[in-house]
């Protein structure tokens, strides 16, 4: 070791660690900069955390792409993209699916998230290759990963209410992105600048147009939940429960429904406290709440709850408010 020189972690210098740590910055900055910019702050800190690892989790595909290296050369242009997406989306399909994001800001946030915790443990694997490789990695391959995530999210959140493909679209998205990447067709500087510039302008303006449809949203459902609230609490204009059954289950479902109908309008006015900056406590009647609505789905019964299914307006956006209240 020449004079001076600091040895650091793993017998590499002070001064290289240093630019391993620097080169952490694009894919990280870009992650931190997507959370400033939900003004509604939709996702919690632990599940930002929560996708990290699962995206690290994910980035263990280490063993897989090696055998299939060994398989044959191709493998790095047509497998590794497959089995890399396909692994990362089980967890942003897992927070789709059970209604734990259901915007455009959010599911991209994950998803980006889940890659950056990706390249994260992939491209530890690279550091013998050289400060150079490095960091073109950092800045090029990471922001990749962290980018095709969010498309495959954003492109299955938007498709979900209205397309029975489910999650197909998104997951043939991201996978399409990362094999066009890894075919070599620029340079490993060329490709680290395109994406460094090209990929945070994609997600950025998504995730821009998903705050503004968002915003759209909560106003439009907000004016409809309080008309129906209006309906429900003044008993004009009721909505017509199935004559089929008894009394006392038609009672359980207007129940049901005026309880379903005022936690959506206390979940989309703590939204918009949040845009505003602010801070909303926890409110201890809400457990009990939630208790009561799941006393009266039970009393209702499955076949009483199929049929009034369309009077409780539980889209996976509504079912998202609900859980989020719970959550709190």
């Amino acid at each position: 070791m020449e004079p001076g020189e600091l040895q650091g972690f793993g017998g590499i210098t002070a001064q290289r660690d240093m630019i391993y740590l620097a080169a952490f910055g694009p894919v990280l900055v870009f992650l931190l900069l997507l959370r400033w910019m939900d003004s509604y702050k939709l996702t919690p800190r632990n599940r930002i955390l929560l996708a990290l690892l699962a995206g690290a989790a994910a980035g263990l595909s280490y063993p897989i792409n090696t055998a299939g290296f060994g398989v044959t050369p191709l493998w790095a242009k047509s497998g590794a993209p497959v089995v890399e997406e396909f692994l990362k989306a089980v967890y942003w399909i897992f927070l789709i699916q059970t209604a734990r994001v259901a915007f455009l800001v959010d599911s991209s946030l994950c998803a980006f998230a889940i890659g950056a915790g990706f390249a994260v443990v992939e491209n530890f694997t690279y550091l013998e290759g050289g400060l150079a490789v490095s960091v073109l990695r950092w800045f090029g391959t990471a922001l990749m990963h962290g980018g095709v995530a969010a498309i495959g999210a954003m492109v299955s959140v938007s498709l979900r209410e209205r397309s029975r493909w489910g999650y197909v679209p998104g997951l043939l998205a991201a996978m399409g992105v990362h094999l066009l990447f890894n075919q070599g067709w620029l340079s490993p500087l060329a490709g680290a600048i395109v994406m460094l510039v090209g990929m945070p302008v994609l997600v950025g303006t998504v995730f821009l147009w998903g705050e503004a449809s968002l915003r759209d949203w909560v106003g439009a459902k907000l004016d409809q939940d309080i008309e129906v609230l209006d309906q429900l609490m003044t008993g004009e204009n009721l909505p017509e429960l199935p004559a089929a059954f008894p009394p006392e289950i038609r009672g359980d479902m207007l129940c049901l429904l005026l309880l379903t109908t005022e936690l959506s309008v206390r979940a989309k006015g703590d939204l918009l406290l949040r845009e505003a900056g602010i801070e909303i406590e926890a409110d201890p009647e809400l457990d009990a709440k939630f208790q009561e609505m799941a006393y009266l789905e039970k009393s209702i019964g499955p076949t009483g709850m199929r049929a009034i299914l369309p009077l409780l307006s539980r889209t996976p956006r509504d079912l998202w408010e609900l859980r989020r209240l719970a959550e709190k």
